[in-house]
């Protein structure tokens, strides 16, 4: 009886329960929306820095990453023993790696080049799916073919076919000049890594630093799902005892670090705009209990205990947040799922976006949980909300009550 009691009494004034119903709505829809906003954007910068950039798993000579020297290297053979034999290894690749300055007649600029396996590399990075220009490293050439990012080609005053003049120590120390012939210009849409990473085929820089057949400097190492990242790096890291294994969250903690602050914002997000309608509902609420002051003194007096008058309001507060919340949910859901698939463009925040290694282009997404979370929520600030209209109803006198 109470149940029912309480749902007809939401609706007696369909006016104000309209506007509060409303009011939640808009509200954790409009939270709702910039959460999946702020997720999209992180999970693009984290997937594609993973994609194009770091990878899952790297491994390197346990000094390699502090000094840098050409001579700290690993051998490949024995790596590729390990993992071709490891069945949470998806694919894996190996590079050289070097400090060099590039020179043009216009320009200069210094950058990491990278000596890479074209077509293991496809496996493991998608930079060759981002070309906008040119070819990849696959094409045989008898010049050193090279690709470059869009940004770096700007900078250098550079185009397809262009030589550039690189100076780079080699492994005895002494200073090499080389050219390069730009084969194929792409862009990642991360300035960061457009503006410092090159890539050439292994065997020209393994030439030129002159390094031994089998010596690389890095192994990149892509999983079969995340959930075995960290038992696969532990695995490796006993195996390979002299060498440092690390994972992307390792190698780069800021992404790591921004996918854990964000869950937090968005809970603070809808918190903050939950606390701001408390104040709407409590004073809704106090209306109505004001508006049956009559009505409530009328239970009382016919033997009404106030525990289920404190139960009724109680669940009017409910059903009337429970209906903007469902409400709000579902027009979260319904928007985050279409533009999850088409996407959202900010093409005019475009240059600001890629300075942080951001894509223009942003997909909201939002777990299914959270949703069941916030309706935890809106549950929770319900019952709040309700406290004082209970107070304030069960300081009517009965007698007065039904007098007045």
């Amino acid at each position: 009886m109470i149940i029912s009691l309480a749902w007809r009494n939401v609706w007696r004034n369909k006016t104000r329960s309209s506007a509060v119903i409303l009011a939640l709505t808009v509200g954790l829809f409009g939270a709702l929306f910039i959460a999946s906003m702020s997720n999209g954007m992180v999970d693009k910068w984290i997937k594609s820095t993973i994609e194009n950039e770091i990878s899952d798993i790297q491994i390197h000579h346990a000094e390699y990453l502090i000094m840098e020297e050409l001579e700290l290297t690993m051998d490949v053979e024995e790596l590729e023993s390990v993992l071709e034999n490891n069945d949470h290894v998806k694919s894996f690749t190996s590079r050289i790696k070097t400090e060099a300055m590039a020179m043009t007649a216009n320009n200069s600029a210094q950058v990491a080049i990278y000596g890479i396996d074209p077509f293991i590399e496809k496996t493991v990075t998608e930079v060759h799916n981002l070309m906008i220009e040119g070819q990849y490293l696959e094409t045989e050439s008898r010049f050193k073919p090279i690709i470059i990012s869009e940004r770096l080609a700007e900078k250098l005053k550079v185009k397809l076919k262009s030589k550039i003049i690189f100076t780079l120590a080699d492994k005895t120390g002494n200073m090499v000049y080389e050219n390069f012939k730009v084969s194929g210009i792409f862009d990642t849409n991360s300035s960061m890594f457009d503006d410092r990473n090159v890539f050439v085929r292994k065997k020209d820089l393994q030439n030129i630093l002159k390094l031994a057949n089998g010596q690389v400097h890095e192994m990149a190492i892509r999983v079969t799902d995340q959930d075995v990242l960290a038992s696969t790096v532990n695995v490796l890291q006993h195996t390979f005892t002299k060498y440092k294994t690390e994972d992307w969250k390792e190698i780069n903690p800021t992404i790591s670090m921004s996918g854990s602050l964000m869950q937090m914002f968005n809970f603070i997000l809808v918190g903050i705009v939950l606390i701001a309608l408390i104040f709407g509902i409590i004073n809704t609420m106090l209306m109505v209990i004001l508006e049956r002051t009559k009505e409530i003194g009328m239970l009382r007096s016919l033997g009404m205990r106030k525990s289920k008058i404190a139960q009724m309001i109680t669940l009017e507060t409910i059903f009337l947040c429970l209906v903007g919340g469902i409400l709000g949910n579902l027009l979260a859901l319904v928007s985050i799922e279409y533009f999850g698939l088409v996407g959202m463009h900010f093409e005019s925040f475009k240059e600001g976006m890629e300075q942080f290694g951001m894509s223009a282009i942003v997909y909201p997404t939002l777990d299914y949980s959270f949703y069941a979370i916030i309706t935890g929520m809106v549950v929770c600030t319900a019952i709040f909300s309700s406290i004082f209209p209970i107070i304030r109803a069960f300081k009517l006198n009965p007698a007065l009550a039904i007098r007045d």
